[in-house]
C-alpha cells in the first residue's frame, strides 16, 4: 500500500510540474501571438509561485518580453495618431512592467549548470531590449508626469538614472551613442524630485534633489526645493548641508541660506558659532543688507536690542527699498519708545517734559520708518498694528483713524 501511495505522489508531482510548464508554454504562445501583456500575465501567474517554475528564467522573461512587444506595437499606433484613450499612460507602465520582469529574469539566467558553468540564454537579448528602449524611459517619464501619474514618472526616471550604473548596460548605451551627459541626468533627477514632492514623499524628493546637485544641477530652484522638503522632514542636518552648499552660489542674492545656517546654530544655542558665521559673511560682503538683517535677528535672540537696532539700521542704509529691513528697524524704534514709556515718571509735569524730549521723537521716527515699510509691503498687517500703537501714543487721532481704516476696522 505504501509503495502505491508513493507512486501516486510521484505521479501527482510530475503532473503538477508538467501543468506549470504547460502554463509557461501557453503564456509564451500568447506572447508570440500578440496577446496583451495583461492576458499573458494572467496565464503565467500560477508559475510565479510554483517551485518547479518560479526559478526558471522563462517564467519572468516571457511577461517582460510581452510588455516590450506590446509597447512597440503601441509606439507604431502613436506615430499614426491611433493610440487608444490613455494610451501613453499604458505605454509608460508597459516599460515599467518589462523592466520589472526582466529584473527578476536576469539573476535566474546566471545560475551555474550541473557542471558549474553559466550559460545565459536570455540576458543578451534582454540587455539589448533595455538599451534599445533606454530613451523611452526618459520620454515617457515626461508623458506620465504631464498626465499627473507622478509615481509612474518617478519610477521611469529612476530606471533612466540607474541604467548607466550597470556596466553591461552602460557598454551598450555607449555603443548605441545614447549614454546621457551628467547634465541631462542632473535635470532628470531634479524632475524626479518634483514628482516625488507631488506624491508628498519628501524623503524620496530630497534624495532626488541631492542626486541632482551631486550630478551638477546648480540652479537656485533645486536648493530652494531641497531646503523645503528637508524642513518638511524636520531634518536639520540636511537643511544645514544644503544651505551651506547654496551660500557660495546664491548667498549674495538670497539671505535665506545664511539665515538657515545661523538658525541651525541658534536652535542648538551655539550663539558664538552663529555670530562667527554671520560676522564672517559680513566681512566678505560688507554691503549685503540682507546679512545685516540676519545679524539683527540673531542679536534679538540674545536680547541685545540695541545691537539689533543698529544692524537693521545698517540694512536700511544699504538697501532703503528693503521692506523687511524697514519693518524690523521701525519695530526696534517702537520697542525703545515703549520701554521709555514704561519707565516714565508719574508726576504730570515731569512726564510731559520726559515724553516730549525722549518718547515723542522716537515715536515720530518710528512712524516715518514704518509708513515707509508699509509702502513697500502693504500686505504686512504687523506694520499696521505697530502704527496703530504709535499713533495712539502720539495722540494723533487723524492718523490713528487712517491706520484703522487701512486695517478695515
Amino acid at each position: 500500500m505504501k509503495k502505491i501511495c508513493l507512486l501516486a505522489l510521484a505521479v501527482a508531482t510530475f503532473l503538477g510540474a508538467n501543468a506549470q510548464l504547460s502554463v509557461v508554454k501557453e503564456a509564451e504562445r500568447a506572447m508570440k501571438n500578440g496577446e496583451k501583456t495583461s492576458k499573458v500575465v494572467e496565464i503565467i501567474t500560477p508559475a510565479f509561485t510554483n517551485p518547479e517554475t518560479s526559478g526558471d528564467v522563462n517564467t519572468w522573461y516571457i511577461p517582460g518580453a510581452s510588455a516590450f512587444k506590446e509597447y512597440d506595437h503601441m509606439l507604431g499606433l502613436l506615430q499614426f495618431n491611433k493610440l487608444p484613450e490613455n494610451g501613453k499612460t499604458t505605454m509608460g507602465h508597459l516599460l515599467l512592467d518589462g523592466y520589472t520582469y526582466f529584473g527578476k529574469a536576469f539573476p535566474l539566467d546566471s545560475i551555474p549548470d550541473a557542471k558549474g558553468k553559466i550559460k545565459p540564454k536570455k540576458s543578451k537579448e534582454m540587455l539589448n531590449t533595455l538599451a534599445g528602449h533606454y530613451n523611452d524611459y526618459l520620454n515617457f517619464g515626461v508623458e506620465l508626469y504631464n498626465e499627473r501619474d507622478y509615481q509612474g514618472a518617478y519610477d521611469l526616471w529612476e530606471i533612466y538614472l540607474d541604467a548607466p550604473q550597470n556596466a553591461e548596460l552602460a557598454k551598450l548605451l555607449n555603443a548605441n551613442k545614447v549614454m546621457p551627459a551628467d547634465s541631462l541626468l542632473a535635470n532628470i533627477a531634479y524632475n524626479q524630485g518634483l514628482a516625488a514632492w507631488q506624491l508628498e514623499n519628501h524623503q524620496a524628493a530630497l534624495d532626488a534633489f541631492r542626486k541632482g546637485i551631486k550630478l551638477g544641477y546648480d540652479k537656485k530652484q533645486i536648493y530652494d526645493n531641497a531646503l523645503a522638503v528637508a524642513k518638511n522632514l524636520g531634518n536639520n542636518e540636511e537643511v544645514l548641508a544644503i544651505a551651506q552648499a547654496a551660500v557660495p552660489l546664491y548667498g549674495s542674492e538670497d539671505s535665506a541660506y545664511m539665515a538657515e545656517i545661523v538658525n541651525y546654530y541658534l536652535q542648538a544655542k551655539d550663539y558664538d558659532k552663529a555670530f562667527d558665521i554671520i560676522n564672517a559673511a559680513l566681512a566678505q560682503e560688507p554691503n549685503n543688507a540682507k546679512y545685516y538683517i540676519v545679524q539683527g535677528v540673531l542679536y534679538e535672540n540674545v536680547n541685545n536690542n540695541s545691537a539689533a537696532k543698529d544692524s537693521y539700521e545698517n540694512a536700511v542704509r544699504l538697501d532703503a527699498e528693503n521692506a523687511q529691513a524697514n519693518f524690523y528697524y521701525g519695530r526696534m524704534i517702537c520697542s525703545e519708545a515703549f520701554n521709555l514709556l514704561d519707565s516714565a515718571p508719574t508726576l504730570q509735569s515731569e512726564y510731559d517734559k520726559y515724553y516730549s524730549e525722549k518718547v515723542a521723537p522716537l515715536l515720530n521716527e518710528a512712524a516715518t520708518v514704518l509708513e515707509g515699510a508699509y509702502k513697500l509691503d502693504a500686505d504686512n498687517t504687523d506694520i499696521l498694528r505697530l502704527l496703530e500703537s504709535v499713533y495712539y501714543n502720539l495722540n494723533d487721532e487723524k492718523m490713528l483713524n487712517d491706520v484703522r481704516k487701512r486695517m478695515q476696522y
